[in-house]
């Protein structure tokens, strides 16, 4: 039961990040980050810095982002 109120919350703030962004926005948040977005202005504009980086009880998306450099 420990780990599953942290797995609960950073399901909670993913849900409501693809909520409340477009999900392209989080989609290339990841994938700039991860290192596999090419470096065009046009595709950083759908950056959003405050995904990774809001509250803390974003694991989710900080492990995709650290498998997907991991593999590339």
């Amino acid at each position: 039961m420990g780990l599953l109120p942290l797995f609960l919350r950073a399901v909670a703030r993913l849900a409501s990040c693809l909520a409340t962004r477009p999900a392209a926005a989080t989609a290339a948040t990841v994938l700039y980050h991860a290192g596999a977005l090419p470096r065009d202005p046009a595709l950083e504009r759908l950056v959003c810095d405050d995904v990774l980086d809001a509250g803390g009880d974003d694991f989710i998306l900080h492990f995709v982002v650290g498998v997907m450099r991991s593999l590339g």
